[in-house]
């Protein structure tokens, strides 16, 4: 009984691993007869099949009203096409293929791909490339050249000649081979991966390499695009630049599908928004045949990256940009050399930024051949973007947010006069106004910008209170906006320890009238007075209004609904009072009434002077800088502006640019507030109930 259960256990056995074995024969042939079809029937004729990936074309960026600001331009690449270049071992081949294209683009006076970071002197002598720490690292590495971290630019030149076979060669010349050797070797060169040798050549020279296919053997052309801009000039800082990846990014996105010879951004919306822009990458089937035939099939089409619409309107950002410049150079002529700013416009009732300015600036489309000259102009800085990472001592901009405290507060009311007899003594300590003004309330002290006013508002206050109300209105927080930004200082006990300092009482009336150790960027100015327009709704800024397909058929991001980063209770009583301030200012008789009294509609502000202490030589230096903040129309504001210029003489001089802006908006967008703002509904009001940033 016991052997007759053995052998049918054995049975049983035999019987699942024959079924098992079945399967898996069945399995192993549908894999060959079906779904590898055509790879095996290639293979059984003698045809090889690999895979190519096709780049994706870039998503295009916009302004608000659709106009391009960047697109794509149709180029054509000169490739290595990895099935019938030289292989590896055949270095002479190689080389003279490589030399004969360097001397070909040279003479078009066209760019090739030249990668290595080490250049021959004009003395003659082998020296690293400047801010290349990356690249010489693992040109040294074990996975190159495996020498020393010590190694001189003179000894890696020498060890790629050698390597390469390049010793008959000049020295220019034989390094000029060795960088397009070292660039097949970090960009992968293979079947699957051909290797670009240069990206935007003429016609001309392209239809001379395909009728010379004898002379260049293995080398291509292919379709490709390249970054094209309608001005250069237009908000160079806020669109950014794309390169070629680096080995610190790729390492960082090789999982998202990156390869070592893409492009990437590098700054700017080119970079926060590079997950939209880039698009999906395609794949080319190549089939080479046993007699050298080599044909190409497209079997995933590349799918265009996304198109960016910004809130920048191009013709506000001239506007901006060329009233900014005036003004600048009109400093300089005066004999102020460093003279230097940004301004920014920002609609009061959503947080889109209109236009966003800083001068000295630069041409993106000269970018890449005036690199080294703007990397190295230390006095001008112009890739530096003042308006979203300069921050700037408020000066008398920071009264309105003072005044609002203080009412709040019951510190003071509407009607409360401080009288001004030209300073104010604390202790031992005198602490001088510009003017000896009387008795003032609050809105006259706006508009007079008394600073014994605010220096005893300051005192009652407290430092604490104060700081509680200015990060209400967003300063020295993040803005939310999709490029980099400084978040500033709020001045006070925690950020003098911070420096090793201490904090006295001096110190909190100084802050009060935006001195001291206050520090706020111009983006974070405009929406701070944009807060106040709006009556206490501080939005989070932004410069993307929207994304979608590049067919236009799905919107990817929709940024119509406004963000509120939070909810002030400012009462009614306290908002008349500071804005008539306010009012005052830029009305008759006011500090920009000059610049203003020529406008459609009447625009509220306030002026500031900041004064910046420099030592120089050991010299004690002063400077002041000007400042502006305003809103427009009074009664029904849509649109804000802050602008900060170094070196100015004050702010009430820098209220023409305020001027051109509103100038522009207003002719173009009419002067009357247009349906909808603030009052469709439509605005998404859910309050974080604390403060973002």
């Amino acid at each position: 009984m016991i052997n007759e259960k053995k052998r049918m256990s054995k049975t049983t056995l035999l019987i699942i691993l024959s079924v098992i074995i079945c399967l898996a024969l069945g399995a192993r042939l549908f894999w060959i007869q079906v779904v590898k079809k055509d790879y095996y029937s290639g293979e059984a004729a003698g045809t090889v099949t690999s895979t190519v990936s096709v780049k994706a074309a870039r998503g295009e960026i916009l302004d608000t009203n659709g106009n391009p600001l960047v697109s794509n331009r149709q180029t054509t690449s000169i490739i290595f096409n990895a099935s019938y270049f030289p292989s590896s071992s055949e270095n002479d081949a190689r080389n003279s293929i490589i030399e004969k294209l360097i001397i070909t683009l040279n003479k078009s006076g066209e760019k090739w791909n030249d990668t290595l970071p080490i250049v021959i002197t004009k003395s003659g002598n082998a020296a690293f490339k400047k801010n290349s720490e990356s690249e010489i690292s693992y040109l040294k590495s074990k996975n190159y050249l495996d020498l020393n971290s010590y190694a001189t630019a003179e000894n890696c030149l020498n060890a790629l000649i050698e390597m390469y076979e390049l010793e008959s060669y000049p020295l220019r010349t034989a390094r000029n081979i060795a960088s397009v050797r070292y660039g097949m070797v970090i960009g992968a060169f293979s079947v699957s991966n051909p290797y670009c040798f240069a990206d935007d050549v003429s016609d001309e020279t392209a239809s001379m390499i395909k009728e010379n296919g004898s002379v260049f053997t293995g080398v291509d052309t292919s379709a490709s695009t390249i970054r094209e801009y309608a001005d250069g000039t237009v908000a160079p800082h806020l669109l950014g630049v794309i390169g070629s990846i680096n080995e610190e990014e790729y390492s960082e996105h090789k999982s998202e599908g990156y390869t070592i010879d893409d492009t990437i951004g590098k700054s700017g919306i080119e970079k926060s928004m590079e997950s939209y822009l880039r698009g999906k990458t395609g794949e080319q089937t190549v089939y080479t045949a046993s007699d050298g035939t080599v044909t190409t099939k497209i079997t995933t089409p590349p799918v265009q990256g996304n198109t960016v619409v910004l809130t920048i309107d191009t013709g506000l950002q001239k506007t901006a940009q060329k009233a900014l410049k005036a003004k600048i150079d009109s400093l300089r002529s005066a004999g102020n050399p460093k003279a230097a700013g940004a301004v920014v416009a920002i609609d009061c009732n959503s947080g889109e930024i209109l236009c966003s300015a800083t001068y000295p600036s630069y041409d993106l489309n000269s970018y890449e051949k005036d690199y080294n000259k703007l990397v190295k102009d230390t006095v001008n800085t112009p890739l530096w973007d003042r308006a979203t990472l300069s921050a700037y001592a408020p000066g008398s901009t920071f009264k309105p947010c003072m005044s609002i405290a203080g009412l709040e507060e019951n510190v003071i009311t509407p009607s409360t006069a401080i009288y001004c007899p030209g300073y104010l003594k604390i202790s031992d300590m005198t602490f001088k106004c510009l003017d000896s003004h009387g008795a003032l309330a609050v809105d006259q002290a706006i508009n007079h910008s008394c600073n014994v006013f605010f220096y005893t508002v300051g005192q009652k206050l407290g430092i604490n209170k104060m700081n509680e109300y200015a990060t209400m209105f967003g300063l020295g927080l993040s803005t939310g906006i999709e490029i980099p930004e400084t978040t500033g200082t709020l001045a006070g006990p925690a950020e003098r320890e911070a420096s090793s300092g201490s904090w006295y009482i001096g110190d909190t009336v100084q802050a009060a009238i935006g001195q001291s150790d206050n520090l706020f960027t111009p983006v974070q100015l405009a929406n701070y007075v944009a807060t106040i327009a709006n009556g206490g709704t501080r939005y989070q800024a932004h410069f993307v209004k929207s994304v979608v397909s590049a067919d236009e058929s799905t919107i990817v991001l929709d940024n119509s609904k406004p963000k509120v980063a939070y909810e002030l209770d400012i009462s009614g009583r306290t908002l008349s009072a500071v804005k008539r301030g306010m009012e005052l200012v830029g009305g008759p008789g006011g500090y920009c009434w000059e610049a203003f009294k020529s406008l459609p509609v009447k625009a509220a502000a306030k002026t500031g002077t900041s004064q910046i202490t420099e030592y120089r030589n050991g010299a004690k230096v002063i400077y002041n800088n000007g400042l502006l903040i305003t809103y427009a129309p009074a009664d029904n504001p849509r649109i804000a502006i802050a602008s900060v210029i170094e070196r100015a003489d004050s702010g009430s001089s820098t209220a023409n640019i305020a001027a051109s802006i509103y100038k522009y908006y207003f002719n173009h967008y009419g002067t009357k507030s247009p349906l909808g703002d603030k009052s469709d509904g439509t605005t998404d009001t859910t309050s974080e109930g604390t403060l973002l940033g």
